[in-house]
């Protein structure tokens, strides 16, 4: 079976855990934690919560800019970036907009700090209404690639060529761990076809809810586990 991380995104350390546990009890490969749904005054306690799978987890912490919750201001949201990689998870989720505001001050280079604690980031790049002109994807792809060898860029599907067209990415991906799939309806297709491309890349998981979908097309746990098995593929990994 190809391998599925699971979004939590809960609203309070006790039903974190709880989350986290049933993910794994249910099939999950791996666990996407977004602490940007837990309020910024239990963050610390979040981080402690997640520990004990961080080698199965990427850590996210979502802007508002890109529809995350985190509800404080820019140095308190570079303060958990920093705690959450101190426990030095699976993979540190970072948006390309984020590294390239800080990289641009001075006073703070968040891929400098990052590359000195030896921190694994996957470099996020979302676009919410429409999935851009293949030249676009190409040129963002070329730019996230300066960064990290880690990339997750992901689009919404206004139709299937859109979904057709983020899968063409991984043809041009030589050397890249790559996550790219589309947002929406028809975006579904890219989601289960990113795990499963021959003779190209392959993206190491694709993303599942584990009961409620947190993006729009996402499906369930269940719903992948199902699918997955009756196509009977083998698992890659990271």
């Amino acid at each position: 079976m190809n391998r599925i991380c699971v979004t939590i995104a809960a609203p309070d350390t006790i039903k974190l855990d709880n989350q986290i546990n049933k993910a794994f009890q249910m099939g999950a490969d791996y666990v996407e934690i977004r602490f940007d749904f837990v309020k910024l005054v239990d963050i610390d306690k979040a981080i402690e919560v997640a520990k004990k799978v961080r080698k199965k987890a990427v850590f996210t912490l979502r802007s508002p800019s890109e529809e995350g919750r985190f509800d404080g201001d820019l140095s308190d949201r570079l303060n958990s970036l920093k705690k959450m990689a101190a426990v030095n998870p699976m993979l540190l989720d970072v948006e390309l907009d984020t590294i390239k505001s800080c990289n641009n001050n001075e006073k703070i280079n968040l891929m400098d700090y990052f590359k000195k604690q030896q921190i694994r980031i996957l470099v996020s790049w979302h676009n919410f209404k429409n999935t851009p002109s293949n030249k676009k994807l190409r040129t963002v792809l070329e730019e996230m690639r300066t960064y990290s060898n880690y990339i997750k860029m992901v689009t919404t599907a206004n139709d299937i060529e859109d979904s057709i067209r983020i899968l063409d990415l991984y043809k041009n991906a030589p050397g890249l761990v790559l996550i790219a799939f589309a947002m929406g309806e028809s975006g579904i297709l890219s989601r289960i076809f990113s795990t499963l491309l021959k003779r190209t890349a392959t993206a190491p998981f694709t993303y599942a809810a584990l009961e409620k979908p947190i993006a729009p097309g996402q499906m369930t746990l269940e719903q992948m586990k199902r699918l997955y098995n009756r196509i009977g593929v083998s698992p890659c990994s990271i």
